[in-house]
C-alpha cells in the first residue's frame, strides 16, 4: 500500500481556549483512571472468596471492564473528532465515576461484572480524547516527553489502586475500597469540565480515514500495541499473586515493593520513554516506535530472568529493571499513532489501537494467564507467556520505526 498523501499540520498550541491547562490536570485524571480501574486488581482474593470465584472467573473482572473500554473507544474517538475532546472527556469521567461507586453496592458476582463493564464505558469514552488533546496541544518536539509525564499518572495510579486494594481491603473490606477509590474522580469530572480546548478541532479534509487504518505501518504499530498490553495486562492482574503469594513476602513488605516498582521504576520508564522518544525523533523519523521496540527486547530477558529467580534481593531488583523497561512504551506510544495518520482523523486512529490493543491484548490477558495457572500450578511460568509477547512486540515496533523513516510525515 502507498503512503496516503500529506495534509497540513494541525493548529498549534497557542491556538487553545482559555481554561485550565490540559497537561496537569489530565495527569491528574489519569492517575485516577488507573486507580478505579486496577484497585479491583489488588483485591481479587478477597472477591474471590466473598464471590466463591476460580482463578479463570477471578480474570473476568479484567476482560468485561477492558473489553467493554475497547468497544467504548472505539465508539467515541470518531465523536470526538466531531464534537470535540472536551465533552467526551467529562461524560467518561462521570461515567467511571458513578460506575466505582456503584461498584461498592454490588450484592452479587453479576452485579459486580455490570459496574466494572460501564467503568470500561467511561473510561473508554476518555481515554481516545485524552490522547487526542494532548498531541494537539504540545509541539511535536515536545509530544512524546508530554505525553511520557501524562502517564505518569497512569504508573502512579495503577500502582496507587493495587496497593490501595491490597492494604485497604484486610481493614475496610473490598467495598469500603471502591468507595475510596470512585469519590475523587467526580470532583475531577466537574473540573475538565473547563481544560483549556477548542469546542472542537477543526481540521481540513484528506483521503478517508481507513487508508490510513488498514496502512501497513498502523498495522504493525497495533499488533505490537496488542502484545505490549497482553503483557503488561497479565503481569499488572497478577503481580500480587506472584509477589505475595508465590513468593512468600508479607503483605507489607509486598505491598510497598509494588508500590515502589510502580512508582520508581514504572513512573521512571514512562518518563524516560517520552524523552528518549522525543529525542530520537529530532534526529530521525520513527523516533518513538524505536525507543518501544529496544526497550522490549532489552527487557524481555530480563523480565524471564525475574520470573525464574526466588530470592528476595535479586528478585527485587531485576523485577524493578524489567518493570522499568516495560513501562517505557507507554511514553511514546500514544506519539506513534499520532504519527500514522492526518490531524483530522487523531481520535480515530487513537480509538481504533485502544480498541485493538485493549479487546485483542488487555481484555484476554488475565483470564489467558490464570488458564495457564490453573494448568501449571506456577504463576511464574503462567507469566513467561507476558515475557514472550512483549519480545514480539519488541521487533514489531522496530518494523515501524524503519518504515516511518521512508515514509512521509503527517505533522
Amino acid at each position: 500500500m502507498t503512503s496516503p498523501s500529506l495534509s497540513p499540520p494541525r493548529p498549534t498550541a497557542g491556538a487553545r481556549s482559555r481554561g485550565i491547562p490540559p497537561l496537569p490536570l489530565l495527569t491528574i485524571i489519569n492517575f485516577f483512571n488507573y486507580v478505579d480501574r486496577q484497585v479491583v486488581y489488588g483485591m481479587t482474593p478477597d472477591i474471590g472468596k466473598a464471590f466463591h470465584l476460580s482463578n479463570f472467573r477471578l480474570g473476568w473482572l479484567a476482560w468485561v471492564n477492558l473489553f467493554v473500554f475497547a468497544l467504548a473507544s472505539l465508539i467515541s474517538g470518531p465523536i470526538a473528532d466531531r464534537v470535540g475532546p472536551r465533552k467526551v472527556i467529562f461524560t467518561g469521567i462521570m461515567v467511571w465515576s458513578i460506575a466505582t461507586i456503584g461498584s461498592a453496592l454490588s450484592t452479587s458476582f453479576p452485579m459486580l461484572l455490570f459496574f466494572r463493564a460501564l467503568v470500561g464505558v467511561g473510561e473508554g469514552a476518555y481515554g481516545p480524547s485524552a490522547n487526542t488533546l494532548l498531541c494537539a496541544d504540545a509541539p511535536p518536539e515536545k509530544r512524546g516527553r508530554a505525553l511520557g509525564i501524562y502517564n505518569v499518572g497512569m504508573a502512579l495510579g495503577g500502582t496507587s489502586g493495587l496497593v490501595l486494594g491490597a492494604t485497604l481491603a484486610p481493614h475496610l473490606g473490598w467495598r469500603g475500597v471502591f468507595w475510596i477509590a470512585g469519590g475523587p474522580s467526580i470532583v475531577l469530572a466537574l473540573a475538565s469540565a473547563f481544560v483549556a480546548a477548542p469546542a472542537r478541532l477543526e481540521r481540513p479534509q484528506a483521503l478517508p480515514a481507513r487508508a490510513y487504518l488498514l496502512s501497513p505501518t498502523f498495522i504493525l504499530a497495533l499488533a505490537g500495541g496488542i502484545l505490549a498490553t497482553f503483557g503488561a495486562s497479565s503481569l499488572i492482574f497478577w503481580t500480587r499473586q506472584l509477589v505475595i503469594e508465590d513468593r512468600h513476602f508479607s503483605i507489607l513488605v509486598g505491598s510497598i515493593f509494588m508500590a515502589v516498582v510502580g512508582l520508581v521504576a514504572g513512573a521512571g520508564g514512562v518518563i524516560a520513554g517520552g524523552y528518549v522518544g522525543d529525542a530520537l525523533s529530532r534526529r530521525a523519523r520513527g523516533g518513538h516506535a524505536l525507543t518501544i521496540g529496544g526497550s522490549m527486547l532489552i527487557g524481555a530477558p530480563v523480565g524471564a530472568i525475574a520470573l525464574i529467580i526466588t530470592g528476595h534481593p535479586l528478585f527485587m531488583i531485576v523485577t524493578a529493571a524489567a518493570a522499568f523497561l516495560f513501562s517505557v512504551y507507554n511514553g511514546p506510544s500514544a506519539a506513534v499513532v499520532d504519527e500514522l495518520g492526518p490531524p483530522q482523523y487523531a481520535a480515530t486512529l487513537q480509538a481504533v489501537f485502544l480498541f485493538g490493543i485493549h479487546v485483542l491484548g488487555n481484555a484476554p490477558a488475565p483470564m489467558v494467564v490464570g488458564w495457564l495457572f490453573d494448568l501449571s500450578k506456577s504463576v511464574s511460568l503462567a507469566l513467561q507467556a507476558a515475557i514472550v509477547a512483549f519480545a514480539i512486540s519488541g521487533v514489531l515496533f522496530i518494523l515501524v520505526a524503519r518504515r516511518q523513516r521512508r515514509a512521509p510525515s503527517f505533522h
